[in-house]
């Protein structure tokens, strides 16, 4: 299982070595620009949940390779300081996604990816609050937080914390999630002498996805998320 996952990783980092990207500020980059860049970027590293609320136990593990982003309008001024693409009008990252079960109903997980060459990281804790039955869902509380670095972009912290909701009816699990995201970005721009800006953004998310579990170790996962845009975001792994 280990040896998947680094495989799994290196497929999903590997799509951005071939062209490496990223951003670049001129004189006409405005703190208006940061703003739109830092929350639409927020999106796309934010740890996605590509999961349910369920608590997966010491024994549970699982591996996911996923890829997704936010709906981006690429006539915006700020989309000329974006070394990149978008495909269908969204502006994706690639990710590798490692979870693990502990005691006392915890989960713990890590992410790695890249977005328009640029590499971002994460990690996430998840407390199952309610296992769910028959009939009630599981209720889990979440929190994450990813980071990327990227000059003149000298680092974007995106934290989130969310009550998370969801219902196995036989392969299909259906999940919910609400949420409150803080995004902080610092950066060096400016002339004729560049000088240091910074920025705060919070708001509240709203996410909903499902699971589909193909065979016993195998499953497929899509998200929709509302934060600062419409994100979405795929996902398919295998795990216990």
């Amino acid at each position: 299982m280990r040896r998947l996952g680094a495989v799994l990783a290196v497929f999903v980092l590997s799509g951005g070595l071939a062209r490496a990207a990223g951003f670049h500020f001129d004189p006409t980059f405005t703190t208006g620009d940061l703003e739109n860049l830092a929350n639409a970027l927020g999106d796309v590293v934010t740890f996605p949940n590509l999961g349910t609320a369920t608590s997966t136990g010491l024994a549970g593990f699982e591996v996911l390779v996923g890829a997704g982003g936010p709906q981006v309008n690429t006539g915006s001024h700020w989309w000329r300081y974006v070394d990149g693409s978008t495909l269908g009008g969204v502006l994706y990252g690639q990710r590798a996604i490692v979870r693990k079960g502990l005691p006392l109903n915890l989960d713990v997980g890590v992410q790695v990816g890249q977005i328009v060459g640029e590499r971002f990281w994460g990690g996430e804790v998840r407390w199952g609050l309610l296992e769910g039955g028959a009939v009630s869902p599981a209720v889990a509380l979440r929190a994450t937080y990813s980071r990327l670095a990227s000059p003149p972009l000298e680092h974007l912290e995106v934290a989130e914390g969310q009550l998370v909701v969801s219902k196995g009816f036989l392969v299909v699990s259906p999940y919910a999630a609400v949420g409150y995201r803080r995004v902080s970005a610092e950066a060096t721009f400016g002339e004729p002498l560049p000088s240091g800006h910074s920025l705060d953004s919070s708001r509240w998310t709203a996410t909903v996805g499902a699971r589909l579990t193909l065979l016993p170790l195998v499953r497929l996962v899509g998200e929709f998320r509302q934060g600062s845009n419409r994100s979405f975001y795929v996902g398919v792994g295998v795990g216990l």
